[in-house]
């Protein structure tokens, strides 16, 4: 049987869940803030056509934010997410498998559907996403996951003659999308691959899908010989499969302010320590590595930056023994009286835990660990995060991020439910 994939896409999804709750910001031109609003992470289409690029600083379209011609909010990741769960929720009511790619994105198996039916049933899955969340989605379906994927770019290239729901299952048709679609749209094509494709003269996604299987192997790796597969329709991902296997986590942040004193840098590399560790359990991973860095702006007059890596004596995902690999290597790189503006973990080696034997002459596993760490993540999941946390990491940081265009927590906090005058 011949299989069908589809991408359901969440359509500028930090922007659309601000507007969920806020609908005076439908049709108005918002951005959303990365991280101490330092740039632009999201735009509504009303932001695309003013020509603001991703990534831009807010300070460059501040003074449109004063004169009130851009709407700005800070990133409220907790109601994202939860927006997020609620859109995965419908999915997992109208289709038989799905995967949860990311945060705004999730594939679809549509295999063993009536061909002449999927168009239909895309249209209501997208309207009933709409109606119980009220976000607004596109749906790309095809052959593979890098044809769903690219079909739903085209969903939103020409989303009013589309209205957001591409279908294509057609050889010649699809080709045709091929043509006129940039190597640069192809799932798993990232920038510096882009570049060393076009010196190549693969500039489109049918001259990838055409060129010789083994060169690209060579050239590149097993996933660009697989992904110019994917485009000619033969399948090489799965669900719960893609091009880009995580190799490391990281967790940084920039800080609210310039941080001096070594206390509070302890603080914020374990409580990124802690972040990254449930990133790590969450793949099912161990991590075997952790780098640890710290820096201060490149703007200042005298700036610096070090970084170490801790090898672990046993692969982990103890969010104890990562903590004080991370303070360790802290202590080796700190140096006082700079303003450190950053700092961050990066966990690398890692092992699938199943099936996981440890060194037989390192230090004992903690006892009952796993079970802990089990129990301190159901309970952050369902609480809030940092509902249990170690003592090490504070409860309201002075060194936090800037969140000064932070909208409610509508949905994630009792105290910012939205309050209804009846009568």
């Amino acid at each position: 049987m011949n299989k069908i994939f589809g991408l359901i896409d969440c359509h500028s999804c930090y922007v659309s869940c601000e507007r969920i709750f806020n609908p005076k910001l439908i049709g108005k031109p918002v951005v959303v803030l990365s991280n101490n609003d330092g740039a632009v992470v999201a735009r509504s289409d009303e932001v695309k056509k003013l020509g603001v690029k991703m990534g831009t600083p807010f300070f460059q379209i501040k003074p449109l934010v004063d004169k009130g011609q851009i709407i700005a909010c800070s990133s409220n990741y907790a109601l994202y997410q939860d927006i997020s769960n609620r859109v995965v929720k419908v999915i997992r009511s109208l289709v038989p498998a799905y995967e949860v790619y990311s945060i705004d994105e999730s594939f679809i198996d549509l295999t063993g559907i009536n061909e002449s039916e999927l168009e239909s049933l895309c249209r209501e899955i997208k309207h009933q996403i709409y109606r119980n969340v009220g976000m607004p989605v596109g749906v790309g379906v095809g052959r593979t996951k890098t044809l769903a994927k690219l079909n739903n770019w085209a969903s939103k290239q020409w989303k009013a003659k589309t209205g957001s729901v591409v279908v294509i299952l057609d050889e010649d048709r699809q080709n045709k999308l091929l043509a006129y679609a940039d190597v640069g749209e192809v799932w798993g094509c990232g920038s510096r691959t882009t570049k060393r494709l076009e010196c190549m003269n693969v500039t489109k996604a049918i001259h990838l899908a055409a060129y010789d299987k083994k060169i690209l192997r060579q050239s590149f790796n097993v996933n660009i010989e697989r992904t110019a597969r994917e485009l000619t329709g033969q399948v090489c991902f799965g669900l719960e499969e893609g091009p880009d296997p995580k190799q490391n986590i990281a967790s940084t942040r920039m800080f609210g302010k310039r941080v001096y004193d070594l206390l509070e840098l302890r603080q914020a590399v374990a409580s990124y320590a802690a972040r990254a560790a449930v990133k790590l359990r969450k793949e099912g991973q161990l991590t075997g590595c952790v780098q640890v860095f710290i820096q201060t702006s490149r703007f200042d007059d005298n700036p610096f930056s070090n970084a170490t890596i801790v090898g672990l004596e046993s692969h982990t995902d103890d969010t104890r023994e990562i903590i004080a690999a991370a303070q360790a290597g802290l202590t080796r790189i700190y140096r006082p009286g700079y303003p450190y503006a950053k700092a961050g973990i990066l966990l690398s080696q890692f092992t699938p835990k199943t099936g996981y034997v440890g060194d037989l002459f390192a230090k004992p596993k903690r006892k009952n660990s796993d079970e802990l760490m089990k129990l301190m993540d159901k309970v952050n999941t369902l609480q809030g995060r940092g509902t249990l946390r170690f003592a090490i990491e504070p409860n309201e940081a002075s060194w936090g991020m800037k969140r000064q265009y932070l909208s409610q927590s509508y949905t994630t906090k009792w105290s910012d439910l939205l309050k209804v005058a009846i009568g």
